[in-house]
């Protein structure tokens, strides 16, 4: 039998499992589950208040946001198993992030980033490469990711980790301006790289500050930019990162003065043994066998004039015997958008072209690409024009493939390093080669290689 009874205005029944009770007994009950239903509605109320206090602060914490600015150090793994230091400055305007890889005074900066609380992406579009890291720790100050890249027709995929900079003295930094500069290793050396027959022999300039060193190294082909590490004792170790580039030289400082010990260069071939002796009247044997810049390239014939014919960024094809190169000084410059040196030959051409195209100067790109997909490699190429703003023609010639060039220029003998730089007479004969280009890295060698480039324009122009 079902009781009812109004509760809070509204008519309440239940069953009675029981004997009825008395109505007084009835009555209490009721109060008592009353009492009981409003206990846990106050409880419930409570915890809601209570979670509504606590779960900002919570979602505070989970929400809290890293903030990827500033300076990271740490290294990047080559395929050798070598260990690259790096210096990778992070900056913010707004939403747009940007990554610049720091060696000594050198930049290389991306060229577009974004962050997502998790993961910091910056591209290189001139190099053809992506840095992708993610940011953890407890406190946001470990970075770890890799850096790809686009080399010939392989990808190329280094491994990095580092940490934030908290004030200490950083890879890439150099010596400061003015430093007193002084130490077994500061001069320039001559390099035995490798072992005979295929032993090369390169320079190198080194400059050091107690423990500190900074240098580059110079092949023919032109420097390796500014490296930068530390002296231990007899060791040493000096690399740089750029993102084309990894490269690395370390070794032992001998008692006789010179120093052994290996450079990588940071691609698919072995480490070289390298042995350094100062480069001074007592090592004439070395000296003799270093390249001439100037001399390491020549053409098969010098009474022919020299050719080309290659598609420019619009598909047009530009010749030598077209009628805007008849009696004019050309410099053609064998380049490619993925070489360094290249990048910092360029703004020096353009420099020329402006001053010098009014009285009869002109200056053309042959590149070499990675791909040998014509488009991806026009794109990059008009990247490359972009970056310096180059206003001379840019031609894509061929492909960095062994033998593309000698098939492509043929007249050229003993071709081997980008960019090559050609100089030719009013006459369409060639005057001058030079392999390689010393940027600013090079100190002294940079400012006298641009004066005779000067000079030989002047002269040509004025014959």
């Amino acid at each position: 039998m079902t009781e009812w009874v109004k509760v809070c205005g509204r008519e309440t029944g239940w069953e009675r499992p029981q004997p009825i009770l008395t109505e007084s007994a009835t009555i209490w009950q009721l109060n008592q589950e009353i009492d009981s239903v409003e206990f846990m509605s106050k409880t419930i109320r409570f915890f809601i208040v209570l979670l509504f206090f606590i779960m900002p602060v919570m979602s505070g914490c989970r929400a809290k946001q890293i903030d990827p600015t500033g300076s990271w150090s740490g290294t990047v793994r080559n395929p050798s198993g070598e260990d690259v230091a790096f210096t990778l400055e992070v900056s913010r305007e707004g939403d747009d992030y940007r990554g610049t890889l720091r060696n000594g005074e050198s930049r290389t900066v991306s060229t577009g980033g974004s962050w997502d609380g998790k993961r910091i992406r910056f591209a290189f579009d001139y190099y053809d490469g992506e840095l992708t890291a993610t940011i953890d720790g407890d406190t946001g100050d470990t970075l770890r990711g890799q850096f790809i890249r686009q080399w010939q027709k392989k990808t190329l995929t280094r491994e990095m980790v580092g940490s934030r900079d908290k004030g200490e003295v950083r890879a890439g930094a150099g010596i400061p301006a003015g430093a007193a500069v002084g130490g077994p290793l500061t001069g320039d050396w001559v390099l035995a790289v490798g072992i005979a027959p295929a032993q090369r022999y390169w320079r190198a300039t080194l400059r050091q500050d107690g423990s500190r060193l900074i240098g580059t190294i110079i092949p023919v082909s032109g420097d390796w930019g500014q490296l930068s590490g530390s002296v231990t004792g007899d060791g040493f170790v000096i690399s740089n990162f750029d993102g084309i580039n990894s490269r690395l030289l370390k070794g032992r400082i001998r008692p006789d003065g010179r120093f052994e010990g290996i450079v990588d260069l940071g691609l698919f071939d072995p480490v070289r043994p390298v042995v350094g002796e100062r480069l001074d009247g007592g090592n004439a044997a070395s000296v003799a066998n270093l390249p001439d810049p100037n001399n390491y390239t020549r053409l098969a014939n010098p009474a022919e004039p020299f050719r080309f014919a290659f598609p420019d960024l619009s598909g047009k094809i530009i010749a030598a015997t077209d009628e805007r190169f008849r009696n004019r000084v050309q410099i053609l410059s064998i380049t490619g958008s993925w070489c360094p040196n290249c990048h910092e030959e360029a703004p020096q051409l353009q420099e020329y072209y402006d001053k010098y195209h009014s009285r009869g100067l002109d200056v053309v790109a042959l590149a070499f690409e990675y791909t040998g997909d014509p488009a991806r490699d026009l794109e990059k190429l008009k990247i490359f024009g972009e970056r310096h703003h180059l206003t001379y023609p840019l031609l894509l010639a061929g492909t960095t493939e062994d033998g593309d060039v000698a098939k492509k220029l043929p007249q050229l003998v003993n071709f081997g390093a980008y960019p090559t730089t050609i100089f030719i007479g009013r006459d369409g004969l060639v005057k001058r080669i030079h392999t390689g280009f010393e940027g600013k890295a090079t100190g002294e060698r940079h400012t006298r290689l641009k004066a005779e480039y000067v000079e030989l324009i002047e002269t040509l122009l004025a014959e």
